[in-house]
């Protein structure tokens, strides 16, 4: 049965990065939005997730999937032992990897079918 998560892991872990990282060009998006730090805009209108914020978020992101890739299959190789905290590590970096996607999809789908305000007409 330890076998078979390991595997399953191993399986979707990939697909997950594949699908946080180089989705549809969400870097290149990132990249074109203006997101500036709160201390340089006399209002304080900006949003908490701020580029460096989201450079270290999903760099700890995509790096606890390699990690936790890593794992299943030195598991699966029998390089080293199963146990209870391990299953717990790579169920947690699923559960990260899936919280995150999750969390983008709702995003894109909310920024995407927000109504536009109706043009001032004159």
């Amino acid at each position: 049965m330890a076998r078979d998560f390991y595997a399953t892991a191993a399986q979707v872990l990939p697909v997950f990065l594949l699908a946080l990282v180089w989705d549809s060009g969400y870097l290149a998006g990132l990249r074109g939005q203006r997101r500036m730090l709160r201390r340089r805009t006399p209002t304080g209108n900006v949003r908490f997730w701020t580029k460096p914020r989201v450079r270290v978020y999903v760099l700890t992101v995509t790096t606890a999937i390699a990690v936790g890739l890593t794992l299943c299959m030195l598991v699966l190789a029998h390089a080293i032992p199963d146990g209870p905290a391990l299953r717990i590590a790579v169920s947690a970096v699923l559960l990260l990897a899936l919280f995150t996607l999750l969390t983008r999809i709702w995003i894109d789908i909310l920024h995407a079918t927000k109504s536009t305000p109706d043009p001032p007409s004159d």
